[in-house]
């Protein structure tokens, strides 16, 4: 799973709710954390990804003698993030410090803390994670930090100190090439599966100084950087269960801010705002009424299938000059394994014409973690549809160099068997193709009216956007929250949808707006039904954003 701590909820005590309340409000104006003063709030929001803040003197939670233990023991994995104080004007002095600091959650106060180490906010194995793997090897479970980083990537020293060991054979050791640097109070890092080290023993570095590049060496299935945290005497004095004094780098790491760069170029997005879009289904073609549908509700995006009609293309063009379009290469991936040469010999004429018709941005393939997309058949698992989605993505550029190709959109959710791989744990393999790609695509199962829809839609864009910072994206909507939903009713639920995203950070397009549910999935619909999407299509062209 990958860990992000944008999440804060601050428990409160219940007595005196509104003046604890208070005492936070400058501070969660300013982080965005959210206040509830009941515990099992605390631990469910957003579990297992959440930090709950919480002051941490003694009676504050009558219910709980020692609230901070009793978290620990209920809620085992989620970050907690206490604050030693026993009143509202501490605890208003305490987040001042920390509003002051820039340091969200109070870890620069420490006596020693830990900076981050890539350029990627994402730890993709937590500390603790798996320990059927890691007992055999005498850990009661993961002994660090797995922490994103792509292939010949920036490594930064957390700390300032001195190097004391640079390996350099990337074969003969778990951690494959690595630096190992000792800092004060005697905590000691440890950096594996580097491509290189850029530093040597008995180098002094600062904190956050350049100290290699990463990579995939050693015992390691993709590029990753593996963080360690020892401290001398730490085993002996029971500060860990952990044997050769490994600690939890968790508590010692300050966050890094999301908008910070990568090591890797992004496309910027010249619209500078998310466009309201509309998009054909697969394989289906545009139709007189979707046009009039296009124009009367004035989309500003359209999603089609490369084998459309160039005539069409210039219809759309008609309807709105700067219309962003987006064509859809896809190829029969549901039979047998289909190879990155195939696929690009079958959808080359597509691409072509396309492209000449004045087409720039383009997704190659879609959903490549459904069975029916070639998950099973043409690659099991993200590692190997990157491979192949890289090949691909280098062939198509030779063919036509001037536009953008787009990494498809997952279909969201856990594995289910014979028919989807787990969306999460596929991109994570798939890191490095989505990274290699201009764009990003991302598929939303949900809105309104499904319950929560806005809570699920800010988190999944929120894990994008920290996985991939910078990166632009652009969202379609599966419809099916919408069956058996009147047009004008959907149109009104569209507009608050559209609405929430227009300034979204990184999303250039929304394709929310589904022709085929506009007058019925069949094709055919009665003239009072046309009648109904042509007036529904009419009130979301008359928004005022």
């Amino acid at each position: 799973m990958n860990v992000l701590l944008d999440y804060q909820v601050i428990l409160l005590p219940k007595k005196n709710y509104w003046k604890w309340v208070r005492a936070c409000s400058k501070y969660v104006i300013e982080f965005g954390a959210n206040l509830t003063d009941d515990p099992q709030s605390a631990i469910s929001y957003m579990a297992p990804s959440q930090v709950i803040t919480f002051p941490s003197g003694v009676d504050l939670f009558p219910d709980h003698d020692d609230v901070e233990s009793w978290l620990r023991e209920v809620a085992p994995g989620v970050r907690l993030d206490p604050v030693a104080v026993r009143s509202t004007k501490e605890l208003k002095a305490a987040l001042s410090k920390r509003i002051d600091d820039d340091d969200r959650y109070g870890q620069k106060q420490k006596s020693f803390y830990m900076l981050w180490p890539t350029d990627y906010p994402v730890i993709t194995q937590a500390f603790g994670a798996n320990p059927q793997i890691y007992r055999r090897f005498g850990m009661p479970g993961h002994e660090g930090l797995d922490i994103r980083a792509l292939t010949n990537t920036n490594v930064y020293s957390c700390a300032g100190g001195t190097v004391y060991e640079v390996h350099t054979n990337p074969k003969d050791h778990p951690y494959g090439i690595h630096v190992r640097v000792r800092h004060k109070d005697g905590y000691r890092t440890v950096y594996g599966h580097l491509a290189r080290a850029l530093v040597s023993v008995g180098q002094s570095i600062d904190a956050g100084q350049v100290l290699g590049k990463a990579d995939s060496s050693g015992a390691s299935t993709a590029a990753h950087l593996h963080l360690t945290l020892e401290r001398d005497g730490a085993t002996a004095r029971k500060e860990t269960k952990y044997p050769k004094d490994v600690l939890d780098p968790t508590p010692f790491m300050v966050w890094p801010d999301r908008s910070r760069k990568k090591s890797l170029p992004s496309l910027t997005w010249p619209a500078g705002r998310c466009l309201v879009g509309g998009r054909t289904w697969e394989k289906t073609k545009l139709t007189a009424c979707d046009l009039d549908l296009a124009r009367s509700a004035d989309l500003e995006a359209v999603q089609i299938e490369a084998s459309e009609s160039a005539m069409n293309v210039a219809r759309l063009r008609q309807i709105r000059p700067g219309m962003l379009i987006i064509a859809r290469l896809n190829s029969d991936l549901s039979g047998g394994p289909v190879s990155p040469g195939d696929f690009v010999a079958e959808i080359a004429r597509d691409l072509k014409r396309m492209a000449a018709a004045g087409v720039n941005y383009f997704e190659v393939t879609s959903q490549p973690n459904l069975q029916s997309d070639g998950w099973g058949r043409s690659w099991r698992s993200g590692y190997e549809f990157g491979e192949w989605f890289q090949e691909v993505l280098g062939a198509l550029r030779d063919v036509e160099p001037q536009v953008r190709f787009g990494f498809p959109g997952l279909a969201q959710g856990a594995d289910v068997v014979s028919w989807r791989g787990d969306a999460d744990r596929f991109l994570a393999e798939a890191q490095a193709a989505a990274d290699a790609s201009d764009w990003i695509g991302v598929s939303f199962y949900g809105a309104p009216p499904a319950p929560n829809w806005e809570k699920v839609l800010t988190r999944l864009l929120a894990s994008y956007d920290a996985s991939f910072p910078g990166k632009l994206l652009f969202l379609s909507l599966d419809d099916q929250e919408y069956a058996g939903v009147d047009p004008v009713s959907r149109t009104r639920s569209l507009t608050a949808l559209f609405r929430r995203l227009r300034n979204e950070r990184n999303l250039g397009a929304a394709f929310c707006y589904d022709f085929a549910a506009a007058h019925g999935h069949d094709g055919s619909e009665s003239r009072q039904a046309a009648s109904q999407s042509l007036s529904a299509a009419k009130a979301l062209g008359q928004r005022d954003f």
